[in-house]
């Protein structure tokens, strides 16, 4: 069985389950959805007759379980349940997303930073900043007022033509609500660890900082890599270390931010931030395996190369 059979025998399954249960308004289609860094989740698409909502049942772990040898009778018994929970579950207000005029959302746009080449589906036809060095900045809609919920709506060319405002407008604009919404924090990474210290560096008078490490993101601490693209912001970290530094993309959340003047190895970044990676980050929150430099002189970011033996 392929997990194009699976599907369709999981949407047989949930159709009989949701007509015995007297939902017939609910329309069940199946869908394949391209996630971040490219990964193709398979499911089903709930969603009830007249709304422009709907929500996803993924199945793909289920299919690599029946693969495993787990009973079809016992996996359609926990779907059911799943359908159930996704039916009983409240929806962000959707009806907020009505109205898509620029003025109307702009308080609710926030960029997030992706890796270019690891994204090349996920970023079809969607109006991005090129940040440079392979990365980019997308633009999403939040549908919740909480910024760390997970329910936004993706803006592709086509959202943008029902925005009616040119891709500069947009981009300006969700990069001037991103900084309001989620200021830029700096912490000594020693101290967060220890003590839980929230000290932000980017704060306040200058001072002196220590050998670090230190972590770049945002206030609530989700999606806060594309910070170190705010304006101004590399520059500014710079000026607390008086100088150069590296900078290693550990997760779409945070960034490793180590002092130029502790010498680091650039092939151990490079090793350590490629492990982590693969052993430790999430699939969905990989950003990228390069590490950095930033160069105070030349004012720019650039990938970092290991001195020759």
């Amino acid at each position: 069985m392929t997990i194009q059979d699976f599907i369709l025998e999981a949407g047989k399954e949930i159709r009989s389950y949701l007509e015995g249960c007297g939902e017939s308004d609910v329309q069940v289609s199946e869908t394949d959805i391209v996630k971040a860094n490219d990964t193709v989740l398979h499911g089903l698409i709930l969603r009830r007759e007249g709304s422009a909502a709907g929500a996803n049942i993924y199945l793909d772990d289920l299919f690599e379980r029946h693969e495993s040898g787990e009973r079809m009778t016992d996996l359609m018994w926990e779907l059911k349940s799943r359908c159930r929970a996704v039916l009983e579950s409240p929806l962000p207000p959707f009806e907020l997303l009505n109205d898509l005029r620029l003025e109307s959302i702009r308080s609710r746009l926030t960029l997030r930073l992706l890796d270019v080449r690891r994204n090349m589906s996920y970023m079809a036809h969607r109006p991005y900043i090129d940040a440079g060095n392979g990365l980019a900045m997308a633009v999403d809609i939040n549908c919740h007022e909480s910024i760390k919920s997970e329910w936004k709506v993706a803006v592709t060319d086509g959202v943008l033509e029902s925005i009616g405002c040119s891709r500069e407008e947009l981009l300006t604009a969700a990069m001037e609500n991103t900084i309001i919404l989620e200021p830029p924090l700096l912490m000594d990474l020693p101290s967060y660890l220890a003590t839980g210290s929230h000290d932000n560096y980017l704060e306040g008078l200058p001072r002196e900082a220590g050998s670090g490490p230190f972590i770049l993101t945002n206030t609530s601490q989700v999606r806060g890599a594309a910070v170190l693209f705010y304006p101004g912001i590399m520059e500014r970290i710079s000026d607390v270390f008086h100088g150069g530094y590296y900078v290693l993309p550990i997760s779409i959340h945070e960034m490793l931010i180590i002092p130029e003047e502790t010498h680091p190895d650039v092939a151990q970044l490079a090793e350590m931030l490629e492990q982590g990676n693969r052993v430790i980050v999430d699939e969905d929150d990989v950003l990228s395996d390069k590490v950095f430099r930033y160069c105070p002189s030349s004012q720019k970011l650039c990938i970092a190369k290991a001195e020759a033996a």
